[in-house]
């Protein structure tokens, strides 16, 4: 759910957080039980570091970016101002990790077809 929508409101935001848990339970049921434990650790917020939350938080945003330039490409307008909020949001956060994937040539490859992906530049 996006963002924007998730937090507007206190009551659909924790709605949404026992939804998530519910889902995450769901996940661990279907592990073996002797495999549960060790993915309770990877699959469970609770467990996380502060900087593995962190980095989750990053990721979570780089990947909402994508989306964005990839419905912007599509011609979806509607996802102008979320890339503008997500490009201040990244920039925000700078890290080195941030920084090498804003800044390098990952985001504009999303905006290339499926034609121009599979070029073969060797040629």
């Amino acid at each position: 759910m996006p963002t924007p929508i998730k937090y507007h409101n206190p009551q659909i935001a924790n709605k949404y957080k026992k939804i998530e848990k519910i889902a995450q339970q769901k996940l661990l049921d279907m592990i073996p039980v002797e495999l549960r434990d060790d993915f309770r650790l990877i699959l469970d917020e609770h467990y996380y570091s502060a900087d593995e939350k962190q980095v989750v938080k990053q990721a979570d945003a780089l990947c909402a970016y994508l989306k964005c330039l990839e419905e912007l490409y599509a011609g979806n307008n509607e996802f102008t101002l979320a890339k503008t909020r997500l490009d201040k949001i990244l920039q925000q956060r700078h890290s080195p990790e941030i920084d090498y994937f804003h800044g390098g040539v990952y985001p504009e490859s999303f905006s290339l077809s499926l034609d121009e992906i599979s070029l073969d530049f060797s040629l």
